[in-house]
């Protein structure tokens, strides 16, 4: 009997042993999947999240929500995440959305314009960025309220009239089909600039090229300039307002002596008086440019081509011009680090491998040319500091230290694109760039604002602004003004395709922190502003890395005076040269075979 319990008891302890066992371990699991469930996720949408519980805090408080510091402090934090991963296709259009929506909720406790302009700013940026996007029609919608509520009733209509034709699957597009319904029946607004709106038409290639209203005023065509290489050129239409194009293509015709053609009808346009009806190239791709007037209203611009491979065709503004820029078959095929049929030697892979090889050996390898451009010059001053000091003349003589490094120092071919005091359009700065196969293009200028106190370093790459001081020293530099830097959001789209912006974005960094700590070793007080980004006209059409760096602010009485200093230049010009040092290093030999 006594047997009988004890087998029993153990069969009892056996089967309370499974349940516990079994107990522990889905206890276990479930731990693991809490802990997994709550695993910190990928450092952007880590960043990202960190901003918004800042943003959920604040939202919450009715004390602090009338505060506008608050407001800027949540703003900052995703303009920061924005910034920082500018090209994550998940964390960036949220920080813009957020940022946007932030502006908006300010502007209901402050009621400042500025504050619904810088929401109506990002909100747009992240259509055009990130057309795909979810958010997409959510800030379509946004915006089309935002016009409504600044009395635009046009700007509303377009905004929800594209949330119905471009996304008509989406959860908005019902609504904004009822909210044009209030709007009633479509009324032509007058404006002041009737002949341009800010709208896109797609021409036969997809060329973008602006809408121009019916009856507007013909523009007179009245320069065409180019520059050229063996295998680049670029054509500049100059014109006395905005025109719209259509690009065509004409083969050759043997029996008339007549190339292969391409040609743009530009209208409302006619021909100026002065202008030239034929202009020789004879360059290796165009033979020349012709210019007639097809019919009253329409200049035809025939372009024949020679060894043409590719053509890419977008317009500026403020002044207005179409650019035209023809490519060889060769131009695309990067000069190789190593000629094909070598092999790199067992000590260089060693040294790979290792301690990796130098510098030198790197440049000598893979960068062949760099273009350094000084802003301004000749007839364009730049700006001027309080005691008379130009910055056309500072920069060039930085430019001409920062030359003189790279060559002594890397042993590479570098360019400047202007030597002397001389006058350069914008265009023709990254033509020259463009026509040198430079690998980097790094444009210097000195820095200038209406508060004399600012100082400080920055450096740019191309991409939209994102906050009036970048639209504001964007403008000076674009010799614009900040109202009409907007339009530029019309072309950066299509011009963004052939810009390498993660690689600008990467040099950029590199040349501010190194000019930065180059300068804090002897000089107090030196202020980092930090990378940021805006539309510069210099940096538009460059096909390479390039950026633009404000070496310093020549308003600020003391930075002026640094400026005049050749001790100060040579910290400037070594800090940029060790940047450029660093962005090559950084790149790891990412072109050798």
């Amino acid at each position: 009997m006594s047997l009988l319990l004890s087998e029993r008891n153990c069969a009892r302890l056996r089967f309370f042993l499974s349940l516990f066992i079994i107990a522990f371990l889905s206890g276990t699991f479930l731990l693991i999947a809490l802990d997994s469930a709550h695993a910190k996720p990928g450092r952007a949408e880590y960043t990202y999240r960190q901003a918004k519980s800042e943003y959920d805090r604040l939202a919450g408080n009715s004390r602090l929500r009338t505060h506008r510091t608050a407001w800027v402090r949540v703003i900052k934090k995703f303009r920061k995440v924005y910034l920082t991963y500018p090209n994550d296709k998940k964390v960036a259009p949220k920080a813009l959305f957020m940022m946007a929506r932030c502006y908006s909720e300010l502007y209901g406790y402050s009621g400042a314009g500025k504050d619904i302009r810088e929401a109506i700013e990002r909100y747009q940026v992240l259509v055009e960025r990130f057309p795909k996007n979810r958010l997409a029609d959510d800030a379509l919608y946004a915006l089309g309220d935002l016009y409504r509520r600044t009395g635009n009733s046009r700007k509303a209509r377009e905004a929800w009239e594209k949330i119905v034709k471009e996304y008509p699957g989406r959860d908005k597009a019902g609504i904004a089909r009822n909210r044009l319904k209030t709007l009633g029946p479509e009324q032509r607004q007058k404006t002041k600039y009737s002949t341009l709106t800010t709208q896109k038409e797609k021409g036969p290639a997809g060329i973008s090229s602006p809408r121009i209203a019916p009856g507007a005023k013909l523009a007179t065509v009245h320069d065409v300039r180019h520059w050229s290489a063996s295998d680049y050129t670029r054509v500049v239409i100059d014109t006395a307002g905005p025109v719209s194009f259509k690009k065509g293509y004409l083969p050759a015709n043997r029996a008339k002596h007549l190339p292969e053609r391409i040609y743009l009808d530009l209208k409302p346009a006619r021909i100026g008086k002065n202008l030239k009806g034929n202009i020789s190239i004879q360059d290796g791709l165009l033979k020349g440019v012709r210019v007639a007037q097809f019919n009253r209203s329409t200049v035809r611009v025939v372009l024949d081509l020679r060894k043409t491979h590719k053509t890419k065709i977008f317009y500026l503004e403020d002044p207005f011009r179409v650019v035209v820029d023809a490519f060889g078959e060769n131009y695309f095929q990067r000069p190789s680090c190593l000629p094909r049929s070598s092999k790199i030697p067992k000590k260089a892979k060693g040294q790979i491998k290792g301690n990796g090889l130098s510098l030198a050996q790197q440049l000598g390898l893979c960068v062949k040319r760099i273009v350094i451009d000084a802003g301004h010059g000749g007839k364009d001053p730049g700006a001027i500091g309080p005691t008379g000091l130009r910055e056309k003349d500072v920069v060039l003589k930085i430019s001409k230290k920062v030359a003189s490094r790279l060559k002594k120092d890397l042993g590479c071919q570098v360019i400047l694109t202007r030597k002397k005091d001389r006058f350069l359009p914008l265009t023709q700065r990254t033509a020259i760039a463009n026509a040198k196969k430079a690998d980097i293009f790094v444009s210097i200028h000195a820095n200038a604002a209406p508060n004399r106190r600012a100082r400080g370093v920055e450096t740019y790459f191309l991409n939209f602004a994102l906050d009036e001081e970048a639209m504001r020293v964007a403008a000076r530099e674009n010799a614009t003004s900040t109202k009409r830097m907007g339009d530029l959001k019309n072309i950066l789209n299509d011009i963004m395709k052939n810009t390498k912006v993660d690689e600008s974005s990467r040099l950029a960094g590199y040349v501010q922190r190194e000019v930065v700590k180059n300068l804090r070793k002897k000089y107090s007080n030196v202020k980092s502003k930090g990378v940021k980004q805006a539309p510069f006209f210099v940096l538009i059409g460059a096909r390479m890395p390039s950026v633009l760096v404000e070496v310093s602010f020549i308003s600020n009485r003391k930075e002026e005076e640094r400026l005049k200093s050749n001790r100060y230049l040579d910290r400037v010009a070594e800090g940029i040269v060790n940047g450029i040092k660093s962005y090559i290093s950084g790149t790891k030999l990412a072109y050798l075979p």
